[in-house]
């Protein structure tokens, strides 16, 4: 994959990440205080099911974490699961240059923040068989490799 792609791939992965991490751990007010499985609603039941054993051993702030969890819709649970599965496999370095890269993508401007999205959405309108090369190539290459690469690209297929 090129740079670009796996700043894009990157930064999705992380939100849901790190709003999946906040699902789990942070506390909330909105439904703060124990509550025993019994009063759960049969919707929370069935979602937090492998929970039941211990539910009422956990700590209020994850309760309410996993409340909140079990309160989105199923399609938004089950793509936060599979980025955090994805992240668990991540090495150790590469959770650390992912993290590293999100600080680093939160602290720029709007403008360059646009910049990159106008980017990303140029790289995905090449065809398959340039973004497989520009992926494969990339990292390899110099950055005044990149940008004559990037000319031709441009030249090829039209400005960004």
């Amino acid at each position: 994959m090129n740079n670009s792609s796996n700043n894009s791939h990157f930064i999705g992965f992380l939100v849901v990440l790190l709003v999946a991490l906040t699902l789990l751990l942070a506390s909330g007010n909105v439904m703060a205080g124990s509550v025993k499985w019994e009063a759960l609603s049969n919707t929370e039941q069935s979602v937090l099911k492998a929970f039941q054993g211990e539910w009422e051993s956990l700590p209020e702030k994850t309760q309410g974490s996993l409340r909140r969890w079990a309160a989105k819709p199923a399609a938004e649970r089950v793509r936060i699961k599979q980025r955090f599965n994805d992240w668990s496999k991540l090495s150790e370095p590469q959770q650390k240059n992912l993290t590293k890269q999100l600080k680093r993508y939160r602290a720029m401007s709007v403008e360059q923040k646009v910049r990159i999205k106008q980017w990303h959405g140029w790289v995905k309108k090449l065809p398959e068989t340039e973004r497989k090369k520009l992926r494969e190539e990339w990292k390899n290459m110099s950055d005044v490799e990149r940008k004559a690469y990037m000319k031709v690209l441009q030249e090829k297929y039209g400005g960004r």
